[in-house]
């Protein structure tokens, strides 16, 4: 559990007790906001983020943009987030201070020989990924970049931080059309419910290009850039 989870459920147990306190008063304007407030906090300090899976749950993923096509999209757990860098910094106090909104990158080395990858939020690393997922990546993808984004931060509190992410396996290409079918692309980004001809319009983050077919079925044309 995150800290602003804690701050939130402690919030809802303080406003729970005046409101419960003030009935008995006949306060029963401030006693009933402050179960509202309540309920509210303990709404918000409940409600979980998408949960990110284990290594090996993948899905297919379309074209991406700035030269790149997905090859693979996985969601795993980011691995070794107890540890110190070598600056002497803790992972854990590292990730106490991450909301889930950072950007995150991820970085390839060789460890004794082997494949391995860090994942980092700015110059700090957070953690790797699996020894097992680093090894399987570089071996079916061996030229291929990854990008990642938070799903979650998760532990706090009592519990120990960690970090679920989805990570998008990129090959460095320039398709102009989908390499299937030959169709018109265009581009999404998950912020977004509408789809775009241009990768830069409307401020997009991290978009992705697919073809217009299937951004039909799911999205709406932008009347900024499809005209």
């Amino acid at each position: 559990m995150t800290k602003k989870k804690v701050i939130l459920l402690a919030a809802a147990a303080l406003f729970a007790v005046s409101g419960l306190t003030a009935l008995p008063s006949g306060n029963i304007t401030g006693g009933v906001g402050c179960i509202v407030v309540a309920a509210v906090c303990a709404y918000f300090g409940l409600k979980k983020k998408r949960a990110g899976k284990e290594n090996g749950n993948r899905t297919p993923a379309p074209a991406a943009v700035s030269g790149g096509r997905i090859l693979d999209t996985i969601r795993t757990k980011v691995v070794g987030v107890t540890f110190n860098n070598e600056d002497g910094e803790n992972r854990q106090d590292i990730l106490s201070r991450m909301s889930g909104s950072e950007d995150i990158t991820v970085e390839k080395y060789t460890y004794n020989g082997e494949p391995a990858a860090y994942v980092k939020w700015g110059d700090k690393v957070i953690g790797n990924l699996s020894a097992e997922l680093a090894g399987d990546l570089a071996r079916k993808y061996p030229k291929a970049r990854y990008t990642a984004e938070i799903l979650e931060i998760s532990g706090g509190g009592v519990q120990t931080f960690g970090c679920n992410i989805e990570l998008d396996v990129i090959e460095d290409t320039t398709p102009s059309v989908s390499q299937h079918t030959g169709e018109t692309t265009v581009y999404v980004d998950r912020s977004n419910k509408k789809y775009h001809s241009k990768p830069n319009c409307s401020g997009m983050k991290n978009p992705k290009s697919i073809p217009l077919s299937q951004a039909k079925k799911k999205y709406t044309a932008c009347k900024k850039c499809c005209k």
